[in-house]
């Protein structure tokens, strides 16, 4: 093979290759190998007869990606177990976007994959940096997505190791939502009118009413005009409102308990905001209410003492 490569110009990494073809596994205990099939057809794993296994120790991938920023930098920090580099590889939701070969020429390269441009100059084997809307006017960007880094030792081992992470597009909210025009008292028969007002997101806060533990009819409730700045990613609030005619009902135990939600459904690990607040049911309603079974016993037993003063005076004469 020595005599080979220095007279044929056959590289060391060809012929290798022209040995094996390698296809990644992860085995029961969670190591990273590869299958590999010889010219005959016959396939086994490749055990770690080339010394220790080339491991990825931590992979820096943003869970939220503010859609203003101007770049967004993945790293891919590794150990190669004594072993030189042969690859790093980065992929998105499975396509390869990027790679960094130290012994090929360009020493980069980066393929198109929609939704995303590689900032190439500040991208090398241990990151790679994407940029933003605001730096890309030719391209929607779009981010979202499961990034992946594999990374393989040069020969005669070529070991990988991969490992993945999920990044969101978001502006997670900083603050619960506000409920606007909720009274601390109310009577039977007026009217409940209420506005929620989300804090500023990307994408649009998605708001829902809470009346003593139900949500409340969507049918009810009325979406108002959003506001939001930035023409190309708008980053806005979520207004909503509903009104309802109060009856008894309402009021279990002589409270009303209302509660505004905002929460960004698709987007995952986020927990939703609320905002509570409890009216209590008028005095004067409320002592009616108390106090109505108590006049209806008087009116009975006023005609019954009525009757008995009639009775024992006939009697006495």
């Amino acid at each position: 093979m020595d005599h080979c490569t220095s007279k044929c110009g056959i590289t060391k990494e060809s012929y290798y290759k022209s040995l094996f073809i390698f296809y990644p596994f992860v085995s029961e205990n969670s190591a990273v190998g590869y299958y590999r099939i010889t010219k005959y057809g016959s396939i086994y794993k490749q055990k770690s007869a080339f010394g220790q296994e080339p491991k990825i120790v931590r992979l820096d991938v943003p869970m939220f990606a503010d859609p203003r920023w101007e770049e967004v930098t993945l790293q891919c920090e590794y150990d190669l177990g004594g072993k030189d580099l042969y690859s790093v590889k980065w992929f998105k939701d499975g396509v390869e976007f990027f790679r960094f070969m130290p012994s090929s020429e360009p020493v980069s390269e980066y393929f198109h994959v929609e939704g995303i441009v590689v900032d190439i100059a500040q991208s090398n084997g241990r990151q790679v940096k994407l940029l933003g809307q605001s730096n890309n006017r030719r391209e929607k960007i779009n981010l979202t997505g499961s990034y992946g880094c594999e990374v393989s030792s040069e020969a005669p081992s070529f070991r990988m190791t991969y490992a993945e992470a999920n990044m969101s597009v978001a502006v997670l909210p900083t603050k619960p939502p506000v409920l606007d025009g909720f009274r601390p008292y109310y009577k039977i028969g007026e009217v409940l009118e209420a506005a929620c007002t989300s804090a500023l997101s990307y994408p649009r806060a998605v708001l829902t009413f809470i009346l003593n533990g139900k949500e409340v009819d969507r049918a009810i409730t009325t979406d108002l005009p959003t506001t939001g700045y930035n023409q190309e990613i708008l980053i806005s609030v979520s207004q909503l409102s509903f009104s309802l005619r109060l009856e008894r009902q309402h009021f279990p135990g002589g409270t009303l308990h209302l509660v505004c939600q905002s929460s960004l459904p698709d987007i995952p690990n986020v927990r939703a905001f609320k905002t509570e607040k409890t009216a209590t049911l008028a005095a004067s309603n409320e002592r009616l209410a108390q106090e109505a079974p108590k006049s209806a016993s008087s009116s009975i037993l006023v005609p019954s003492f009525t009757m008995l003063l009639c009775f024992l005076r006939i009697s006495w004469n």
